[in-house]
């Protein structure tokens, strides 16, 4: 297979902008803005490091660039492109999840400040405060009080909930331990001490996130959707979210999606992780899911491939989408006015209330409206989106709705070198203006 090289000294000032999140965007004489990306994601590819990426410019709701570097899979040395399909997209999922929430709530089906009980069909409360109602609201504003991370972020249920395929439905895994009557239900692992929509006492998150955060939200609305649709989350999806757009290739299951294009996940043997998160990948290695066997990718670096690790599992609506590039390009698009190519999946006027800030994390910083995060860029510049990650995917999807602009990066190895990762996403930005 051709190996990678490492950068050129003619690269070297192209890469230098990229050092730091706030370095100019520096172009060689005589290159255009697409010979300097393509530069930088090459190099990219070594510095951060990542076996594959996938990054994509949206400009007035429409595709300007876009390119998959790296390969599919180190061992074939097929190439990445923008039709090589993630296995996952981390908790970028989540936006098609909160899309389909949305929807029924557009369409008077679920009242967005009503008791999600009454949709469930079993009362869903927290112990400690048994009359206060949870609502689909606090949902998608993680503030419900559902477990921050508790139940799925400990490294074996962690793990599990990327790379298991432990069958059963979504509604057998509500049933069996969210539901009150639930054989494996322990209300002090669903739950946090605090009241549902009490935005000064959520509980922090562990890794960083915005407080509150927690992928249970995202499944309960999935179940919240299929027993109102009286469809299955998947099927519910596909015909009014994927079908609409044309995304053929997106899907929540692995199996459904097209084998000779799915990209293998990969860690990196040196990444760049602080110790803590070293437990996550000893315990994904003593699973099974991580393979013990390098692969190289050129002479400075190897990786270990995520050869059992199936990303089809109940949890798939909070972080198990999988997608190309041009999918997630359309799903994006099909938020953006400017847009023409794709059906709308929301009326303006939900659109813009996904994006009217809720809450703001006094200790992240982050702020988040219905489902959607805030990404102020320089002085006037707004995006929002989404960050995602997991085995072999560290996922960013960002558009400003009033301008029609955006971008999709995709990195293949979840515990890169962060801050060359928002240098990144910095000069993406700033290449917006060059198209």
């Amino acid at each position: 297979m051709e190996k990678i090289s490492r950068r050129g000294l003619l690269k070297g000032a192209v890469i230098a902008g990229v050092a730091g999140a706030t370095g100019a965007w520096w172009l060689n004489a005589g290159q255009t803005p697409k010979e300097a990306l393509d530069n930088m994601f090459n190099d990219a590819l070594t510095d951060l490091p990542a076996a594959s990426i996938s990054a994509a410019l949206i400009k007035n709701g429409q595709m300007v660039w876009g390119k998959g570097f790296g390969y599919q899979n180190l061992d074939s040395g097929v190439p990445a492109t923008l039709d090589s399909i993630w296995p996952s997209l981390g908790s970028v999922s989540k936006l098609i999840t909160w899309t389909a929430l949305m929807q029924l709530v557009e369409n008077g089906k679920v009242d967005l400040h009503g008791d999600v009980s009454g949709y469930l069909g079993f009362p869903l409360r927290n112990p400690d405060y048994p009359e206060t109602p949870i609502t689909p609201y606090h949902l998608l504003t993680h503030s419900s009080s559902l477990s921050t991370r508790r139940m799925t972020s400990a490294p074996d249920s962690m793990a599990d909930f990327f790379c298991s395929a432990e069958g059963g439905t979504l509604k057998d895994w509500v049933d069996t331990n969210i539901a009150p009557d639930g054989l494996k239900t322990d209300l002090k692992k669903v739950f946090d001490p605090y009241r549902p929509g009490d935005f000064p006492q959520l509980t922090a998150d562990p890794l960083g996130v915005i407080s509150g955060y927690s992928n249970l939200n995202a499944m309960v609305a999935a179940y919240l959707i299929e027993q109102v649709s009286q469809m299955s989350f998947e099927f519910y999806t596909r015909r009014f979210i994927f079908e609409p757009i044309s995304a053929t290739d997106m899907a929540w299951t692995t199996s459904t999606l097209d084998q000779q294009r799915l990209i293998t996940p990969y860690e990196a043997k040196r990444s760049p992780r602080p110790p803590v998160m070293a437990v996550y990948t000893n315990t994904m290695r003593e699973k099974g899911y991580l393979s013990s066997v390098e692969v190289q990718m050129n002479r400075d670096e190897a990786y270990y491939a995520f050869t059992q690790c199936e990303y089809d599992s109940p949890f798939n609506a909070a972080g198990l989408l999988g997608s190309s590039t041009v999918s997630l390009v359309s799903f994006l698009c099909a938020f953006l006015p400017s847009n023409h190519a794709a059906q709308p999946l929301l009326k303006v006027e939900t659109m813009q209330q996904l994006w009217q800030m809720q809450r703001l994390d006094p200790l992240t910083g982050s702020a988040i409206g219905l489902g959607w995060f805030r990404f102020p860029w320089g002085r006037n510049e707004v995006f929002w989106g989404h960050d995602g990650g997991g085995p072999g995917i560290l996922s960013r999807v960002m558009i400003d709705p009033y301008s029609g602009d955006g971008l999709v990066l995709l990195l293949n190895n979840f515990f890169i070198d962060f801050r060359k990762r928002a240098a990144l996403l910095d000069q993406l930005v700033k290449m917006l203006k060059k198209f």
